[in-house]
Parts: structure tokens; sequence; C-alpha cells
């Protein structure tokens, strides 16, 4: 996982965050630290491209789901729950 992918990540809160939530995050971010997870792309590409790219990366890693237009972290439930 990037460094941008657990920043935005621990930001996601009970509420959840929006589309233009990452994008806040993002634009707050500076060009040295997108060139560290994105090393090729970070010249030409758009804000919106990073916020897509962070947010289908943590969907593909399963930790967040999408509900509306807000996206929530997956609560992983504990070993005990499933015992009993």
């Amino acid at each position: 996982m990037r460094d941008i992918d657990r920043k935005v990540l621990k930001k996601i809160g009970e509420d959840g965050i929006t589309f233009d939530g990452v994008l806040e995050i993002i634009d707050r971010m500076s060009r040295t630290e997108l060139k560290k997870s994105f090393e090729d792309d970070c010249l030409f590409q758009t804000d919106k491209y990073f916020a897509k790219n962070v947010i289908d990366m943590l969907m593909r890693y399963r930790l967040i789901r999408k509900e509306g237009n807000k996206f929530f972290k997956v609560e992983k439930k504990k070993k005990e729950e499933e015992k009993k």
C-alpha cells in the first residue's frame, strides 16, 4: 500500500468520506509527496486522477466500501464474534 493510500484511509471516520473529501486531502499534498506514490504520473495528471486511483486501490484491497456517494471503512469482525 502506498503512503497516499494510508493517509486517505486514516482520514476516513465513522461518517465516511466523499470523493470531494479525498480531493481535498490530495490537494493539500505537495507534488513531492505525490511523486513518492506516483513516480511516472506526477507531472501531467490532475488531482482528480490521483483521487480516483486511490479510491480504486482501496476498494480493490477491500479496505473501503461505497454507499451512495460516500466511502466507508470495511469493519472486520473479530474472531471471537465468529466463534459464537
